[in-house]
């Protein structure tokens, strides 16, 4: 299998509990080759990324990426969707240049207002198609989780953030978007950023690896192969 290279543009969402290097190290653990990079500022919109920090573009425009993950300000979608959709356009066509698939990066809902990924999710799809870009569902993974296991908190304290669980299905729905296989199986021990290492308890991760999986099958039913 070919080295699959990755670069994440985000804000805090994709650097809370170093989510790329979370995925690259239980991609190596299955035996797959993965490399991930980021370009992230906490609170920034995709908006920011393309008009005001040169280092996303250069990031992009370096090439040798097989993906690059687009993750805008958790709240664009209701509050500014149109400048959501301009500023994916942009970014879109500037990866697809270097020869890289986009994929978006659907985000989940505040604990307190799950109402939220309704629009979160119609937003993300919708643009996705119009740019054809790839849809990773994290907030559909979300909200099937919370669904399944209420009392099983995938947020920090603010209610917005990932915990290490919620990171953790974040990652298993990358996985899965990426080798376009079920993340079932998948170590629940993993690595965090400055060499700590995390254990996931083996039910709740099982759990986390369906749900992802889930998330993705379903959205397949409704769009077709993402």
């Amino acid at each position: 299998m070919d080295l699959i290279k990755i670069l994440f543009i985000g804000n805090s969402y994709t650097y809370f509990n170093d989510l790329p290097g979370m995925l690259q190290d239980l991609a190596q653990a299955a035996g797959k080759p993965l490399e991930t990079a980021a370009v992230t500022s906490g609170g920034k919109s995709l908006e920011w990324h393309l008009y005001s920090n040169p280092a996303t573009l250069d990031a992009i425009d370096k090439g040798g990426w097989s993906f690059v993950v687009l993750q805008d300000y958790s709240l664009q979608t209701i509050t500014d969707p149109d400048k959501m959709r301009s500023a994916a356009t942009s970014l879109a066509a500037r990866i697809c240049k270097v020869g890289a698939t986009p994929v978006l990066y659907l985000t989940w809902a505040r604990q307190h207002i799950p109402e939220m990924q309704d629009t979160i999710t119609k937003m993300y799809v919708q643009i996705a198609c119009e740019i054809d870009a790839r849809v990773a569902p994290v907030g559909e993974a979300w909200r099937k989780v919370r669904a399944a296991e209420p009392a099983l908190v995938l947020h920090t304290e603010d209610r917005s953030h990932p915990n290490i669980l919620g990171s953790y299905l974040t990652a298993c729905v990358f996985y899965a978007i990426f080798f376009k296989e079920t993340p079932v199986g998948l170590p629940a021990t993993f690595g965090l950023c400055n060499g700590v290492r995390a254990v996931v308890d083996k039910g709740k991760a099982a759990l986390l690896q369906e749900m992802a999986w889930a998330s993705i099958q379903e959205l397949n039913r409704e769009s077709g192969e993402i």
